[in-house]
């Protein structure tokens, strides 16, 4: 339908083409008409502007304290889609500006691959969906020049991660390439909105309908009826394909179930999608009778997004990877999952909640019995690991800058409120707390809430557990020598995992790599001392070990001979460099305010985790999440305080020492100076 104002334009233009030369009648009442149209033309002009500014000006206000706005470009652009708008120009030109602007533009590839990927235009050009990868291979070999299977597995996660295609060298999925993702959105969107074409089928057919628009329940039955070959005949033809790959990405999943008997876990004969729950949340549920003295029920666990803003995406994805572990807990053969919460049964004495409130996901872990009341702190852990390498995961695949902090929720409160959550953080050292959130303050034990989460005691081989319970930083020197921990042992290791992603491939070590910058190391040798050369190329011919390489040896390396580092990357390095200065300057105490180890820690450990998102490893990921994690509630490093404290005083004495050293050749080259001048 053409808009009011397209009307009236292609009215005037009319008018306006058929304007006659001559000073007879017509042309004079023609004239008389366009003094009568141009000045609402331009009435109309305005009117339109002033309203789009405001409905840009609402949607920025909107925007305006939520994450989103840091993704928002300086330019608006109104654009009528019903006729040729000239600002569409401005609008492409913007979204390729803005496009120049990301980390990846500009990223050399093998020029061997832009063969493959001409084949890949040929096939999406041709209205292929899907190929088999032993085509693509075929492909290859027929070339003069094919490439291993190491780098044809580099190439297709490379098109994979760029969005070009849809591929993951996993199980049964690696033996088949999805070259239009759009089309899996389709397929998704096939079976979401295909409630008239079903209605036009058997009743049978129309019950499963309702039955999986109301509660998710997705059948084998209904998908087969949505998915004819009369139809959809891709999707018929690759419908086991397509529905592993909605599993992967964790949009459906296929429940668990105990045996009647209860001694093994079998899987149930339908998926689960839980973008598609609508039933509410019952009042049991989302009020139970508190536990202040957390007999039977375990302290609530709280996943806090900072910025106040979580895509529910995220949490039907974690709650689709919740489903393939968990059995849904039932009451009266009813299954407990509702939108925006489920209910597992972990075993038989055992149940778990996860429930979603605005921006936090809730956690919490039940016990029912008559001798022992108290939940597993085994269970409690695993079901807190599980879920926090979860939501790390499903943040980084999705590519959202989120972050998230852990809170405990106050047990005296009734259900779950977003209003007394407490910070692990202010939990640190405290033997007691003091909460001020009721009209009565009162007072619980630190431990008490912490317990369930993290071990009471230390494993004796440090850093075998991650659930285990960090002895507390009670005074300024732990909290330096957590600190020192994050930036030595954690930042080190990350930024080795870095160098690793950027440098080494299936057919190139990281020696080879250095190989082929020697020259340009050997031009830079400011930036190098003869220590850190002898560790990049070790005398007698022995190959580098990475794990000798530190902070101020990566950073040089970053800095002068990785070209595929982005521009995010390099400012993160940067900031870590900057954090690891300033703390240098307070090395001479050894100490660390309260105050300021909180600043010192949330940037260091937000700047960790946002470089271990790079570094191509989502297991990596989540160990360093987890690392900063128990450092934020001041965590100290068992059996490592001593050695890292050896360290950063033996790299200051080190520095010290070549300061001098510098110091007394500038006093002998002056003097020297200063000797011949006086001769001449």
């Amino acid at each position: 339908m053409v808009s009011f104002e397209a009307l009236y334009k292609e009215v005037l233009q009319f008018l306006r083409s058929i304007t006659p030369t001559t000073n007879n009648e017509s042309s004079v009442t023609l004239h008389i008409q366009l003094d009568i149209l141009l000045p609402l033309e331009e009435e109309v002009d305005r009117h339109r502007h002033e309203v789009c500014e405001k409905y840009f000006r609402a949607i920025r206000y909107y925007l305006k304290n939520k994450p989103t706005r840091f993704h928002l470009v300086d330019e608006d652009f109104a654009i009528d889609n019903t006729v040729v708008d000239s600002k569409l120009a401005a609008l492409k030109h913007k979204i390729v500006e803005v496009a120049s602007q990301q980390p990846y533009w500009g990223e050399e590839v093998p020029a061997r691959w832009i063969l493959l990927e001409r084949e890949l235009m040929r096939l999406k050009d041709a209205r292929i969906k899907v190929i088999p990868r032993t085509l693509l291979e075929a492909f290859n070999q027929a070339e003069d020049a094919p490439i291993s299977t190491e780098e044809m597995d580099l190439f297709l996660k490379f098109q994979n991660d760029i969005g070009t295609i849809l591929y993951f060298s996993i199980n049964l999925l690696k033996d088949k390439i999805v070259l239009v993702p759009q089309w899996m959105i389709d397929a998704v969107k096939s079976l979401i909105t295909a409630e008239m074409f079903v209605l036009r089928n058997a009743p049978a057919i129309t019950e499963k309908w309702d039955v999986f628009n109301k509660s998710g329940k997705l059948s084998p039955e209904l998908i087969d009826a949505i998915w004819t070959k009369e139809k959809y005949p891709d999707l018929h033809d690759n419908k086991e394909h397509i529905l592993l790959l909605m599993e992967h990405l964790n949009i459906i999943a296929r429940p668990r179930c105990f045996s009647e008997d209860g001694s093994e876990i079998k899987v149930e004969n339908y998926f689960l999608a839980p973008c598609m729950l609508k039933g509410k949340t019952p009042e049991r549920v989302m009020f139970p009778k508190p536990d202040p003295e957390m007999k039977s029920s375990s302290s609530i666990l709280c996943y806090n997004f900072v910025d106040k803003f979580m895509p529910s995406p995220i949490f039907h994805r974690l709650l689709a990877t919740c489903v393939s572990r968990w059995p849904i807990a039932q009451r009266k053969s009813e299954n407990q999952i509702f939108c925006g919460c489920c209910i597992f049964r972990l075993d038989p004495h055992h149940e778990l909640t996860v429930l979603f409130k605005e921006y936090i996901i809730f956690v919490q872990v039940i016990r029912f019995g008559t001798t022992e009341m108290t939940p597993s702190f085994e269970l409690c852990i695993d079901v807190k690991e599980f879920i926090t390498k979860t939501l790390t995961n499903i943040i980084g695949y999705l590519g959202h800058s989120l972050t998230f902090e852990m809170s405990v929720q106050c047990p005296k409160y009734l259900g779950y409120r977003v209003d007394c959550l407490i910070p692990l953080t202010d939990l640190q050292g405290n033997a007691d707390f003091t909460c001020d959130f009721h009209d009565d303050i009162h007072v619980f034990r630190s431990q008490d809430v912490l317990r369930f989460w993290f071990q009471e005691e230390e494993p004796s081989d440090a850093g075998s557990s991650a659930g285990a319970m960090p002895s507390a930083a009670t005074s300024d020197t732990d909290r330096f020598i957590c600190i020192a921990h994050l930036l030595v042992d954690v930042g080190s290791r990350v930024l080795r995992q870095l160098l690793r992603h950027h440098t080494v491939t299936s057919t190139c070590t990281l020696d080879q790599y250095l190989a082929k910058h020697r020259n340009t190391i050997n031009s830079l040798k400011r930036f190098f001392n003869q220590s850190q050369m002898d560790i990049m190329f070790p005398p007698n011919g022995v190959a580098t070990y990475l794990e000798n390489y530190d902070i101020t040896l990566l950073s040089a390396i970053f800095q002068n001979i990785v070209p595929t580092l982005s521009q995010q990357e390099k400012d993160m390095i940067k900031i870590l460099r900057e954090e690891r200065n300033k703390l240098y300057g307070h090395a001479n105490s050894c100490q660390i305010s309260a105050s300021d180890f909180q600043t010192y820690c949330k940037d260091i450990s937000s700047t960790l985790t946002g470089l271990s998102q790079q570094c191509g490893d989502t297991a990596f990921e989540a160990e360093i999440l987890r690392e900063t994690q128990c450092t934020q509630i001041s965590a100290i490093p068992a059996g490592s305080n001593l050695d890292i404290l050896k360290i950063w005083f033996g790299r200051i004495q080190n520095v010290e020492g070549v300061l001098q050293d510098m110091r007394a050749r500038l006093q002998a080259l002056e003097s020297r100076e200063m000797s011949s001048g006086s001769e001449s």
